[in-house]
């Protein structure tokens, strides 16, 4: 970490840059139930508050999914809220202290109050400028700032309003990784909020130029069903367990991993969710950081398999939805999990069966992937010695 990281930190903790909004408590309810904002860093101390943060993001969450279904589709506000949650949800997990999960959260409840209140769908003209600070963030790549703002007045906007929301808020997730974490951690979101930019100026270009033809008489087509998989395909284990406190992915874990990926390249409608879970001992807190370790690191060999990152959604569990009963090291290995539910084209789960090839119970020497072996250049064969010089005559 540079001097630069390490002094705006400081900054961060004495509450001189970006001081976080001015908020109600967290025990002031709003007129549906949610607080108008999470617990304070300091207040975290037990898994009854954490337990409430989370279940205020989540409320937050559902909140909107019933606005939306009451008052009309949204796209930007939906984008925009939906992205901000995202990100409230994993920084407080990761033991955010910057004040960007609570700003995060706030920004999404303050959408959703506006869909509640019936606000107009915004449009090029009507879209707020973007916030000049979040709490825990800070302004980077003010170029991409500045495109974001020409992005949003651009007559086009309702073609990418979705993309250009999660630019938004992406850009703001890079200045909080920046400040807390550094370079290492800033660069996913900064490279994600350049891939949404230059997907919005495509859409915004092909919106301007393409006249909107008149709608088609409508006509009644049978549509054929997406394949699913069969029966037998199905009996493919869905579930990889881990070692005790670890959370890379054994040998035996890849092989099953390998036959899901299979599946799904078969099957390209079909989507998998990743399900992080532990066992019960520690907090609830530090079990929530595990799981989501764990699904990471399940995603990640997902994607070098070659699985897209859109057809992958994941969730973490920590220790809240135990499988088995604890009563010896089995028990415990059997919670150590990541399960995958495969969902089809229509948001039915499709179950796949249980597997415990890959267990790990404790007092075993868990083995890792092996690296590949690296040749050694063949040894050169010894030098011959010289033949005895011949007598003179």
């Amino acid at each position: 970490m540079n001097r630069t990281h390490t002094l705006i930190r400081s900054l961060f903790t004495l509450g001189i840059l970006f001081a976080p909004f001015s908020a109600a408590p967290a025990s002031a309810a709003a007129s549906d139930g949610l607080p108008a904002t999470l617990h304070a860093p300091a207040q975290r101390m037990s898994d009854e508050v954490i337990a409430a943060d989370l279940a205020a993001i989540d409320g937050c969450r559902a909140a909107l999914a019933t606005a939306v279904q009451e008052k009309g589709p949204q796209p930007w506000r939906q984008a925009f809220a939906a992205a901000w949650l995202d990100a409230a949800r994993t920084e407080y997990t990761d033991h955010d202290r910057t004040g960007f999960a609570e700003g995060a959260y706030q920004r999404a409840l303050a959408i959703v109050r506006e869909i509640e209140s019936g606000a107009a769908p915004v449009d090029h003209q009507s879209v707020p400028v973007a916030a000049d600070s979040i709490p825990g963030s800070m302004r980077v790549k003010p170029e991409l700032w500045t495109e974001l703002q020409r992005l949003k007045r651009h007559e086009g906007f309702k073609c990418a309003e979705v993309q250009i929301a999660r630019m938004e808020v992406q850009l703001a997730w890079t200045g909080n990784e920046q400040v807390d974490m550094g370079d290492c951690h800033a660069s996913p979101h900064l490279a994600e909020a350049q891939r949404l930019a230059s997907e919005a100026r495509a859409l915004e270009e092909v919106c301007n130029v393409t006249p909107v033809p008149p709608a088609p008489k409508p006509v009644v087509v049978e549509t054929p069903k997406p394949a699913v998989p069969t029966r037998e395909e199905l009996r493919i284990p869905r579930n990889v367990h881990f070692a005790l406190d670890k959370h890379f992915i054994s040998a035996e874990s890849r092989k099953v991993i390998e036959g899901i990926v299979a599946l799904l390249q078969k099957y390209p409608s079909i989507r998998v969710r990743l399900e992080g879970h532990t066992d019960s001992r520690a907090s609830v807190a530090y079990n929530l950081a595990l799981s989501q370790r764990r699904v990471n690191a399940t995603k990640a060999v997902f994607l070098a398999l070659g699985v897209d990152s859109t057809r992958i959604s994941t969730d973490f569990k920590g220790k809240g939805d135990l499988y088995a009963e604890e009563k010896d090291t089995r028990g415990f290995a059997l919670n150590r999990r990541v399960e995958m539910v495969f969902v089809d084209s229509d948001g039915r789960d499709i179950k796949g069966e249980r597997q415990e090839g890959d267990l790990q119970l404790e007092g075993t020497t868990p083995v890792q992937p092996k690296k590949p072996a690296v040749k050694k250049p063949a040894a050169k064969p010894a030098a011959k010695p010289a033949a005895p010089a011949k007598p003179k005559p």
